[in-house]
């Protein structure tokens, strides 16, 4: 068919409604503006996506693609480095350790953190629905620990609680809330929960816990170290006289 007989035939597909046989008669023509713009608003998103290739306009094709195929829309952004888009392609294809990787990607810190909190709330959805693995899960990726630690209760997984809670606890450390730490970490990291006590400053709480695991020794010379020698011959006088002679 020359240009003529395309054109004859768009009017008759436009009359009859055939959206379809228009599409192509569109690409035919070389008018793939219009073709694209009809098949994404009639939804003839495969056509869309064959068309989009065929004109090597690959971003628009990731589009089409994401309505029935968004591993490979995803794919497509991805290589575009349309990290966002990507994201949200394979949260659709509830992916979401992937569109985590993606969102994490994104250079505009407002895509950023929209996308991750998207992924956050598919998490709540999972966890309120008692899907506390899956959820658990993404929590962690998303290194918001807290809420892991939620899903790991709710599991009785007393492995995955003392993770959660050591994790908890060295974040807690980085933003120098080291009493709280020292607090999450103790009943599995006790040497880590020293130091975090002696860099909060309460070295009452570091006595304690020497003493807990039989260093008297030890809970003297911290006593000492902050001049309270009534608590050191105490301690000394309770559990070992022999240490009287410090």
């Amino acid at each position: 068919m020359d240009a003529k007989e395309y054109m004859d035939a768009s009017l008759s597909f436009e009359k009859t409604k055939a959206y379809k046989h228009l599409i192509i008669a569109y690409e035919k023509q070389g008018l793939y503006s219009k073709a694209l713009s009809l098949a994404d608003e009639k939804r003839y998103y495969e056509l869309g996506a064959k068309i989009c290739l065929h004109i090597n306009d690959l971003k628009q094709a990731a589009y089409f693609y994401s309505y029935f195929d968004p591993v490979h829309a995803a794919k497509l952004y991805r290589n575009l480095y349309c990290y966002y888009e990507a994201g949200y392609c394979y949260l659709s294809n509830l992916d979401p350790l992937n569109a985590i990787d993606m969102f994490r990607r994104c250079s505009d810190k407002t895509q950023r953190v929209h996308g991750l909190k998207e992924v956050s709330d598919y998490a709540l959805v999972l966890y309120f629905s008692e899907a506390y693995e899956s959820a658990f899960r993404i929590f962690l990726a998303l290194d918001d620990y807290y809420s892991a630690l939620e899903c790991a209760q709710r599991m009785k997984e007393d492995k995955l609680i003392a993770s959660c809670r050591l994790l908890i606890g060295y974040e807690e450390a980085e933003k120098c809330h080291y009493h709280f730490a020292a607090q999450c970490i103790e009943p599995f990291a006790p040497k880590k929960a020293l130091i975090y006590y002696a860099k909060a400053g309460n070295y009452k709480e570091q006595v304690r816990l020497l003493l807990a695991t039989n260093d008297y020794k030890k809970a003297i010379q911290v006593c000492l170290l902050h001049n309270d020698l009534n608590e050191a011959y105490q301690i000394a006088s309770s559990y070992d006289p022999e240490l009287l002679n410090f």
